[in-house]
């Protein structure tokens, strides 16, 4: 009764573990997969077929120095159908044969002589010890099993007694049934998705002590069964499911399936190619010609100050802050007149040119200032001396940024600009409501940092 016991108490703390570990699985993998939302498939499904050598275990002739009990060593074969819940547990429909030969003495009826055959159906629960404990395994091509379950066990035995003379003889026992406690261990490699290959011993326990053919017989209270079995075990459909086959997984394989982080890792490594090709190319294409090119502009003169190098410049001594073309040649002033035509008025509109604004008269500031210099007042005076010749002429202040700066600030900028040159008309005289102001910002797509870009304009009318 202790090793029903014991077996019992084993399978029910089994039991517990999986429930346990199931919980933990699908708790990770919930809050995971929020993120991921990565669910695989899965194979559950496994058929083995194991051959070997049995040992009846029970009431059977046996001297004290004795290893082994005097049983016969009889072969074995069964067939499993096992469904792998996940790599560390399953549940296993298992029918086992084992022959059985071995004799006894009894004071009471004498030598019996007995043969019988098992016939044993169970259901076991399958724990993966090497998955289990092992959860940071990188693959599972060896796994250790624990195997524990309750069945049946329908026998039938043939017995010869050599009754002593003056003794009844024994009530003998011709076909039984017995619930079989299979208790067992298996080690097992995987040869491939679809093959695997094992190893495994089971002590099976019954609650019955009549295998030998008689109703009673002193000795064991229970009788058992030794064997030792080879396996072969094919797995279905191992590469139907997304997931692979559970028994082809390790635990962190199955958990980086469930959450989606083999998924993940997956692409991280794409990108991490990609970024190692992007650095290359930036390394070996395209820093070398920056370097080469802030080389050459930090080397290459402009002696106008009109933004063109002077390799390129067909007009050396434009004044500073004019407006010239890609080869450093001004602008004509005809080019400026309304009447100019249509082509000319286009190109001017995308330079940001107003042909009717005299960018001569127009008052220049310095990078990120609003103060009014001695040549912004000359232009001032010029535009001064306009209005009061033209006592019914208007004008309109427009202020202008250059591009470095947030659209804000510029704006501010811009505003304090007009406001600067609006204050010099008004002590000079002009009436207020002669004088329009209006603060335009940063202009659009500047060709850079530069004096024409930080102006006011005048326009009259």
């Amino acid at each position: 009764m202790k090793k029903l016991f014991t077996v019992c108490a084993l399978c029910l703390v089994s039991m517990l573990a999986f429930a346990a570990t199931e919980t933990e699985v699908k708790e990770s993998t919930t809050s995971e997969s929020k993120v991921l939302h990565e669910f695989k498939d899965f194979s559950h499904w496994s058929i083995q077929v194991n051959g070997g050598f049995s040992q009846f275990d029970g009431d059977a002739n046996q001297r004290y120095d004795q290893l082994l009990s005097s049983s016969q060593l009889l072969w074995t074969v069964g067939i499993d159908v096992e469904y792998s819940f996940n790599p560390a547990w399953g549940l296993i429909a298992n029918f086992q044969y084992m022959p059985y030969h071995a004799h006894t003495s009894s004071t009471k009826y004498g030598k019996n002589y007995f043969r019988g055959n098992m016939y044993a159906p169970s259901l076991m629960l399958s724990m993966n010890l090497l998955n289990l404990f092992g959860q940071y395994r990188s693959n599972a091509g060896w796994n250790w099993y624990l195997n524990a379950g309750v069945g049946m066990v329908f026998y039938d035995v043939k017995s010869e007694n050599e009754g002593v003379v003056g003794e009844e003889s024994p009530k003998e026992i011709k076909d039984g049934k017995s619930i079989g406690i299979p208790l067992g261990t298996q080690v097992e490699y995987n040869i491939n998705d679809y093959l695997a290959v094992g190893l495994s011993g089971y002590y099976r326990i019954h609650n019955k002590d009549n295998f030998e053919g008689e109703e009673y017989t002193k000795g064991t209270m229970n009788d058992g069964e030794f064997y030792v079995t080879a396996s072969l075990r094919v797995k279905l459909a191992p590469n139907v499911k997304e997931g692979g086959h559970m028994r082809n997984l390790s635990m962190m394989d199955y958990r980086k399936k469930r959450t989606g982080e083999s998924n993940l890792e997956s692409r991280l490594d794409s990108l991490e190619k990609r970024v190692k090709v992007l650095e290359d190319t930036v390394a070996n294409n395209i820093l070398p010609r920056l370097d080469e090119l802030e080389k050459q502009h930090a080397t290459t003169p402009d002696e106008d100050g009109d933004g063109v190098p002077d390799f390129r410049d067909r007009q050396a001594n434009t004044p500073k802050g004019a407006f010239v073309n890609y080869w450093g040649e001004g602008i004509p002033q005809e080019a400026l007149e309304p009447e100019c035509c249509d082509d000319v008025k286009k190109v001017f509109a995308a330079l940001g040119v107003d042909p009717k604004v005299d960018y001569d008269m127009s008052v220049y500031f310095a990078f990120d200032k609003s103060n009014l210099d001695a040549k912004a007042r000359k232009n001032i005076d010029k535009a001064i001396q306009k209005l009061n010749e033209n006592p019914e002429m208007k004008v309109e202040l427009r202020g202008y940024c250059d591009f470095p700066g947030s659209n804000n600030y510029n704006l501010k900028l811009s505003e304090r600009r007009v406001n600067a040159v609006k204050e010099a008309l008004v002590k000079a005289g002009i009436a207020e409501d002669r004088i329009a102001v209006q603060a335009q910002g940063a202009l659009a797509n500047p060709p850079k940092a530069e004096l024409k870009n930080r102006r006011c304009d005048f326009f009259f009318y």
